[in-house]
Parts: C-alpha cells; sequence; structure tokens
C-alpha cells in the first residue's frame, strides 16, 4: 500500500514538472529584434522608448516580449540588411534612411503597411498612424508604388546661418545697424566675395560661402531653381533639366571666384566638428545647414551671435529639403503584428516626447543644454517645440525664434524622388556636381552623362523585356559531369602508370581523405562553391533578394560597351601599377643600407619594418592628415625646405591644381601610391633575406676582376635577387589591382572619379545598388586580367629570372 502512495506521489510529482516545465516554456518571451536605433546620447532615448512599450505589452498581453536593439544594420548601412533578408533572418523593425525606401520596396523587402494603417483607423487604435498627422515630404518620401512602406519617425530641414558679426564688418547691415543676409543668389555670391580672406601666401583663412559644405547638395540648388530630378510618373531622369544646369553653373561660379574647386576642398579638410566647427570659430561666415546645428551652437558656442534664415533663392517663395528615418517591417519578420504596434507606438507623440525627457535629462545630468530635433509628426513637434524650447529656460531667444523657423518651413520642403534607382540618382547627382565644379566637363555635358546612367538603369527596372529565371540544374549537371570527367581521366592515368592496388593502399587513401577531409569540405563549401556560383551569376540578373534570372552576355556586354565608369576605374587601377616599381626600387635600396652588421641595426630594421604591420585602415587616416594642404605634415615640411612654391609653381605649370594632393584630380592617384611606398618595409624584409643568401665569393670574384660597387650591383646583386624580383612583381601587380580601402577611406572614389578603383567600383556595384550579376561579371574580367598578367610573367621569366639550382 505504502509503496503505491509513493509511486502514485512520484507520478503526480513528476506530471507537475512537466506542466510547470510548459508553462515556462509557453512564457518565454518573444524577442522583437529592433535595428538601427542611432548611436550616441539620442540611443538613450530611443532604449527609453522601447523599454516602456515592453512594460505597457507586457501588461496587457499574455504572451511576453523582449526588445532587443541594435545599432548595426538599418539606417544607411544596406549590406547587413540585404545579407539578413536573403537568410530567412531579417529583424522584426528596422530603422531605415527614406532615401532608400522606394529601391527596398521596388525589390519587395519590406510589406506595405496600409492594412496595419486601415485597421487602426476602423478599430480607433491608440496612437492609430494617420497620414495627416506628418509633413508631406516626410509621407510621399516613405510611400512607392501608391503604398505606404514605412513611417516616419524624424525629419530635418535645411536654412542658411550666418555669423553676424562677420557681415557687419563688411558692411552689411540694414537700417537699423542689425546684420542683413543675403536675400538671393547674386548677394549669396556677393557675399561669399566679400566675406572670404586669405592670407600672405594666398591660403584661404576664412570663406565667405561654399555651396556644399554643411548640408545642401545640388538637390536644394536645383528645386530652389524650379527644377525637377524625375518625371511625375517616375519613369524618366530629369537630371539634365534646364534650371538644374543653371543652379550648377552657380555653384561652380561661387567655387571659381573663392580660386577653385580644389583649393576649397584643400581648405575644407583642415575642419573639425564639434568644439572646432569652422563656424563657431569664424573660418566660415554663412553655410546652408540642418536645425541639428542649433544644438551644436548651444553646447559648444552660445555666445555665437548668428542667424538663421531660409537659404536665398533666385527668386519666388523659400524652398527646403528635408531627409530623416523611417520604421519599416522587413518581409519575412516572424512578428509583423507585434512589430506594427512598436512603430505605432514609437511614432507617437508620446513617445517623441519620453525620448526627448530622458535625453534632456541626461544632458541636464553632465551640465549641458539640450536642443531637440524636430519629428516628422506634426503634432508632435508641437508638444516638443512647447516642452522643451518654448518653456526651456536654457533655450535663449535666438534659439527658440530659429528652431521655430525650421518647423515653419517644413510645410514648403521638397524631399528626394521616391524610385527604385533612389541611390544610384544620388550619386550621379553628386558626381555630376563634382564633375562640373572640377571643370572636367561643362554643367550641360556633367548632368547630361549623370541623366544617361540613370535612365539606363531606370529602363532596365521597368523594362517590358523579362529574362528566364537561372535553371540551376543545368551547371550542376555539367559540374558532376566535369567532375565525372576528371576522376575517369585521373584513374585511367593511374592505371596507365602501371601501379597496382591493393587493400591496404586503398584503406591508407581512405584514411588520408578522411584526416583531409575537414579542409576538403571547407575549401568546396566556403571557397571553391562560391567561386562556381560566381560564375554562374556573371551571366545572371540577380540582386540577392530574388531568384536570379539568365540575362547570357548581357553583362559583360554592358561592361564592356556601355559603361564608361567600368573603363575609367580599369585605367586608375591600371595606372597604380607605376607605385609597384617605385615600391620595389626603394624596398631594396632600404635593405641594402640595413644589410650591414652594425652595433642597433635590429632597431633600425624593426623601424623601418613597422609600417607594414599598421593597419590600412589607421595609415589611410593619418595620411588625410599628412596630405592636408594647409596644415599637412608633407606641406609643412616642404615649407619648411623653402621648396612649396616652386614645386607649388611646378605643379600648375603641368597642369594641376598644385600642392593639394587629395583634393587635386591628377595628384589624387599619385598620392596614394607616395603612401604605398610609406610601407616599403614589407618588400624590404624579402629582400633582405635575398641579400644574405648572395655568396660573398661572387663579390669577390667580381673585385678581382676589377668591379666597382655600380658594377657589382648589376652584375651580381640584380641575377642573383631575381627570383625576390620575380615574386614581388607578381604579388605587388595583383596587391594592386585589388586595392580598395584607400579610395573607400581617403577619397570615397574622388575628386572626379580619380581614385574610382576597379575593385572600389566593383564593390559599389554589388553593395550599393545590389547589382550582383553585374558585379560577379566584373570579378571574372579582373580574375582574367590578373591571369593574362601573371602568365605573360611566368612566360618571360626564364630570359632574366637566375636560380641558384640551374644548371648551366
Amino acid at each position: 500500500m505504502y509503496l503505491k502512495q509513493h509511486l502514485l506521489l512520484s507520478v503526480v510529482g513528476f506530471l507537475s514538472v512537466l506542466a510547470i516545465g510548459g508553462v515556462a516554456v509557453a512564457m518565454e518571451p518573444i524577442e522583437i529584434t529592433v535595428w538601427g536605433l542611432g548611436e550616441g546620447e539620442g540611443m538613450i532615448g530611443w532604449l527609453a522608448a522601447s523599454q516602456e512599450f515592453e512594460r505597457n505589452y507586457n501588461a496587457n498581453h499574455e504572451q511576453p516580449i523582449r526588445i532587443v536593439t541594435s545599432t548595426q544594420g538599418g539606417r544607411m548601412n544596406p549590406q547587413k540588411l540585404m545579407c539578413a533578408i536573403a537568410g530567412n533572418e531579417p529583424p522584426d523593425v528596422i530603422n531605415q534612411d527614406r532615401l532608400s525606401i522606394g529601391g527596398w520596396a521596388a525589390r519587395d523587402a519590406f510589406i506595405p503597411l496600409d492594412p496595419f494603417i486601415q485597421q487602426d483607423a476602423a478599430t480607433n487604435a491608440p496612437h492609430a498612424v494617420r497620414a495627416e498627422d506628418y509633413y508631406s515630404a516626410c509621407w510621399s518620401e516613405a510611400a512607392y508604388g501608391g503604398k505606404v512602406y514605412a513611417i516616419p519617425n524624424s525629419t530635418d530641414d535645411r536654412a542658411l546661418y550666418y555669423n553676424k558679426d562677420l557681415l557687419k564688418a563688411a558692411g552689411y547691415v540694414d537700417s537699423s545697424g542689425e546684420a542683413r543676409p543675403p536675400q538671393n543668389w547674386d548677394e549669396l555670391k556677393e557675399y561669399a566675395i566679400k566675406l572670404t580672406k586669405k592670407n600672405e601666401r594666398g591660403d584661404l583663412e576664412r570663406v565667405g560661402f561654399i555651396p556644399n559644405y554643411g548640408n545642401s547638395w545640388l538637390y536644394l540648388y536645383g528645386w530652389q531653381n524650379g527644377g525637377r530630378f524625375m518625371s511625375p510618373d517616375g519613369l524618366t531622369c530629369t537630371l539634365n533639366d534646364p534650371r538644374i544646369v543653371e543652379a550648377l553653373d552657380w555653384m561652380t561660379s561661387v567655387y571659381d571666384v573663392l580660386g577653385g574647386r580644389a583649393v576649397v576642398d584643400g581648405f575644407i579638410s583642415t575642419f573639425q566638428g564639434g568644439i572646432l566647427d569652422p563656424f563657431l570659430n569664424g573660418k566660415v561666415a554663412m553655410k546652408v545647414d540642418g536645425n541639428w546645428q542649433l544644438g551644436n551652437i548651444a553646447r559648444y558656442k552660445p555666445d555665437l551671435n548668428f542667424g538663421v534664415v531660409a537659404a536665398p533663392v533666385p527668386q519666388g517663395e523659400p524652398i527646403t529639403w528635408s531627409g530623416g528615418f523611417s520604421y519599416a517591417i522587413p518581409r519575412g519578420t516572424q512578428h509583423p503584428e507585434i512589430s506594427w504596434q512598436f512603430i505605432r507606438w514609437m511614432t507617437s507623440p508620446d513617445a517623441v516626447v519620453l525620448m526627448n525627457r530622458v535625453v534632456q535629462k541626461y544632458n541636464k545630468s553632465r551640465g549641458r543644454p539640450f536642443v531637440p530635433g524636430i519629428s516628422a509628426n506634426v503634432r508632435a513637434n508641437e508638444r516638443i517645440y512647447q516642452e522643451f524650447v518654448e518653456s526651456n529656460p536654457d533655450i535663449n531667444a535666438n534659439l527658440r525664434q530659429y528652431f521655430r523657423l525650421f518647423i515653419d518651413l517644413m510645410p514648403s520642403s521638397r524631399f528626394r524622388p521616391v524610385t527604385p534607382v533612389g541611390q544610384l540618382l544620388w550619386d550621379e547627382h553628386a558626381r555630376a556636381f563634382e564633375r562640373g565644379t572640377f571643370h572636367e566637363y561643362t554643367a550641360q555635358e556633367a548632368l547630361d552623362i549623370g541623366t544617361r546612367a540613370v535612365q539606363k538603369e531606370l529602363d532596365r527596372v521597368f523594362r517590358k523585356k523579362t529574362y528566364p529565371p537561372m535553371q540551376w540544374r543545368y551547371p550542376i549537371a555539367l559540374l558532376v559531369v566535369a567532375i565525372g570527367t576528371a576522376s575517369v581521366i585521373a584513374s585511367l592515368r593511374f592505371r596507365k602508370q602501371g601501379r597496382q592496388t591493393n587493400r591496404m593502399s586503398i584503406g591508407e587513401g581512405v584514411a588520408g581523405y578522411l584526416f583531409a577531409s575537414p579542409w576538403i569540405i571547407g575549401f568546396i563549401v566556403f571557397t571553391a562553391g562560391p567561386i562556381l556560383v560566381s560564375i554562374v551569376l556573371s551571366f545572371c540578373e540577380y540582386d540577392v533578394l530574388h531568384t536570379a534570372n539568365f540575362v547570357g552576355l548581357d553583362n559583360y556586354k554592358l561592361m564592356l560597351t556601355n559603361d564608361p565608369l567600368f573603363w575609367k576605374s580599369l585605367w586608375n587601377t591600371v595606372f597604380m601599377i607605376l607605385g609597384v616599381p617605385l615600391g620595389m626600387i626603394l624596398g631594396l635600396a632600404i635593405a641594402m643600407l640595413l644589410n650591414t652588421e652594425v652595433r642597433g641595426i635590429a632597431v633600425y630594421r624593426t623601424i623601418f619594418y613597422l609600417p607594414a604591420i599598421v593597419p590600412v585602415v589607421a595609415s589611410s587616416i593619418l595620411w588625410i592628415w599628412i596630405f592636408n594642404p594647409q596644415a599637412g605634415l608633407l606641406n609643412s615640411f616642404l615649407r619648411v625646405l623653402h621648396l612649396e612654391v616652386p614645386l607649388d609653381s611646378l605643379l600648375k605649370w603641368l597642369g594641376t591644381e598644385g600642392l593639394l594632393w587629395l583634393q587635386d584630380k591628377h595628384l589624387a592617384k599619385p598620392s596614394i601610391i607616395l603612401m604605398g611606398l610609406w610601407g616599403a618595409g614589407a618588400s624590404m624584409i624579402i629582400w633582405l633575406a635575398g641579400l644574405k643568401g648572395i655568396p660573398e665569393h661572387l663579390y669577390e670574384a667580381a673585385e678581382i676582376d676589377g668591379a666597382n660597387r655600380w658594377r657589382k650591383f648589376l652584375n651580381v646583386t640584380i641575377p642573383m635577387l631575381s627570383p625576390y624580383i620575380f615574386f614581388n612583381l607578381i604579388m605587388g601587380v595583383i596587391g594592386t589591382f585589388q586595392i580598395f580601402t584607400q579610395a573607400y577611406i581617403m577619397t570615397q572614389g574622388g575628386p572626379v572619379d580619380a581614385t574610382m578603383f576597379y575593385v572600389y567600383y566593383l564593390f559599389n556595384n554589388a553593395f550599393q545598388y545590389f547589382k550582383m550579376g553585374y558585379a560577379s561579371a566584373m570579378a571574372w574580367i579582373l580574375f582574367l586580367i590578373i591571369l593574362i598578367l601573371t602568365l605573360i610573367q611566368f612566360k618571360l621569366a626564364p630570359r632574366w629570372v637566375h636560380y641558384e639550382t640551374e644548371q648551366k
């Protein structure tokens, strides 16, 4: 009896544990992943609002959730989101730059939010999202094809900041003696000239106004002049609108009267942010910038005597443009309903106010003033203004007035065209601006080139011609046949050699393959597999998010016959090969200097080798400062040696802009080559090993024959080092064709695409424009170029490369 009771209690206890465990499993919180919430102090507000949503949701729902946030992905970073969607592991919510919403929506990467909006309107849900609560520019920029794909959460707009003291000193005052800002483009140009100041060497010390310093771009001036960048139906690019051509001509004329685009960019390269902002320190008298600049002034220069007005226009009403971020729900998310509730709360006036309260409290705890940003929600903006600006004793009357100005300008704001090619349109508009202001082309020609590039992509996106999906069974079958054929050939050759197999040898072979299998599998999956797939993709149109479509040789035809930037990037890369022999010569020279037995030689060798182990990113940032035209170490060194003026004159005589280095389209590539010579210590080690391996008796024999140092170098050192020359030459050429980081960090491909190297252009096609098929085709063209050059070098090597083991 006792045993039965014991067993019964045991069973009941076991079932209870199972039940409790089951409840615990069922009540495990659902993770809602949110990407791109931002960084810095603003992140504190985002987190507070996210936690408030989590608390409220869990208090009203049986199934709890947990918000997991990440600053990585989203915003202006497309690569991580693309990989996440392709891998079927997207975040639940993403905070995305509105410029890219149209492109993502066209690729079916985001789900339309209209059903959620309509459902909330029908049920009168709390914090319901309504289009009329948002500025038209913000709402329109988050919609595509008549559907809403994102909900705006922030915005910004632009106006003209001006230093009142500098304007007064120049005599630009009204009847009451107050500073009078420029009223139109003609006055703005006049002010820019008069307020600019140069030192005795002719270097800029202060500039009155720089058309594209701050945050304006050609977009603003084109809109101000009445231009349109896209047709209303979104099918035609109108970047070369005559009114935009006029705007670019005006911008170019301002740069020219200041000394030229390269000179101005050289001056800009000395600028820093924060407390060293040039506007705060009087180096820039006027600039078009965003509302966020008010916060910088309040924090770093509260006593600055400045003003803000709507940016001058040629004629008519003031115009600004706005950008910002929006919440979207990626396709494939597991919890769209909860994601929508999160978005609905985070964009509500209550959440916006909560975020600002938290950030304000954070700043007060550190004794700093707080100036809020602008919300895309009109009702939220009014509450922000009332609570954090109008009734805030830490904000003076001027800041209140200017903050109100930015809000009042929002109804007249323009927004970047919503199109599947939005990123390309932005890049081509910026490229046209560079080409025009650097006088690479006239304004009309520069904008015509950009228009053709964008229109070509628009025609591809909206074309009537369709391509068939890639039939992967054919390349797989071809691969199987190739492997089978190779196996048969190997087997026949094995038998032909008369080798006999037995069980022991077979067993040893199997064991060998088993031991090597981890590497073999890794090689096939992570190296050989992607290589083979990239061959197939080079014949496809593929954006990662959709099925690859077979296009035959179209990618290669486009690349070779209708892509000027392909040839430009290839030429830029070929030019950089000049750095290979220069680096080899310098490395050999250093090695010969260090090939001596003196005290401390190991220290000297270490010193010369150190630059070779500095990360490329770190060295790139270092050399940006070294190449700074005004405050850089290189020009300062030339100035001390009294070589700056004659060298500058010589370079100008040769057709360059002078000692502007990275800001000069003629010197940008030579500058990067010069930077590469700093790392000659890497090849120095190889040369040093070669020099140590040359037998001393060869030099002694040459001395007996009467050879001087030069003859010994030519007839002994060089022939004995020929294998090392061959190795360094091959590796140097291969490395040059892969150059990327310097352009990515230092110049972003500029000026005027002078440093748009092949791999950088390949990267942009793959990860900016999602043209993976085209990028794969570029990769295989690059492979063929490197292969051909390497084979040529191997073919010529026997004529001049000498090895010690050669038999005469």
